[in-house]
């Protein structure tokens, strides 16, 4: 009874980590559509009403002016000040926010993004036998952080930490782990082919 409890609050828990950062962009980009309609109004009005698929010409700039924003950021975000201040956010505020590293890592990668913080895909034993773990950190030539991440949902899991010996290291990228983890295992014969 105990572990069925633990399985409905880790998969309730990992649907909410899930469905957050969806709600939060879904909020902004209905506060920056609310805020470019505001700014749009004032021109477009002067404007003829016309309607193309349904949306209103105003509706239709105010969409245009979003896109516009989110290319010129990222273009902003590749530079070497931002990078700088992104690296500084991180450092000071957002470390503090639990999990903010390892879902930033794996938002990258289950997006596609290349990230030089990549994390290495390894086995460590278990109980239960050997778990996919991503190793977070050397602590020293002996010993070593690894988060094991739960199934189906990567987002929770437990941080431990184990000994060089006990790692057994896999060629596999972080994405192809996630997706195998996500899918109950299903696929795991064909990426640890050879590799055990």
């Amino acid at each position: 009874m105990k572990s069925i409890l633990k399985i409905i609050k880790a998969t309730f828990l990992g649907g909410i980590l899930f469905l957050a950062p969806l709600i939060l962009l879904l909020v902004l980009l209905e506060k920056g559509f609310s805020i470019t309609q505001k700014v749009t109004n004032p021109i477009v009005n002067n404007l003829p009403r016309v309607k193309i698929l349904g949306l209103a010409l105003q509706e239709i700039v105010a969409i245009a002016i979003i896109v516009i924003i989110c290319l010129v950021a990222g273009l902003i975000s590749r530079t070497i000040f931002a990078k700088k201040l992104i690296l500084k956010l991180e450092e000071s505020v957002l470390s503090f926010v639990p999990g903010y590293s390892f879902m930033k890592n794996m938002n990258e990668s289950i997006m596609g993004i290349e990230s030089n913080e990549n994390l290495k895909v390894i086995l460590v034993p278990t109980d239960a036998g050997l778990q996919f773990a991503f190793l977070i950190e050397e602590i020293n030539e002996n010993k070593f952080a690894v988060f094991i991440p739960d199934a189906p949902n990567p987002w929770s899991g437990s941080v431990v930490f184990v000994e060089k010996k006990d790692i057994t290291e896999v060629d596999i990228s972080q994405k192809e782990a996630l997706a195998c983890i996500r899918k109950l295992g299903f696929g795991s014969k064909n990426l640890l082919k050879n590799k055990l």
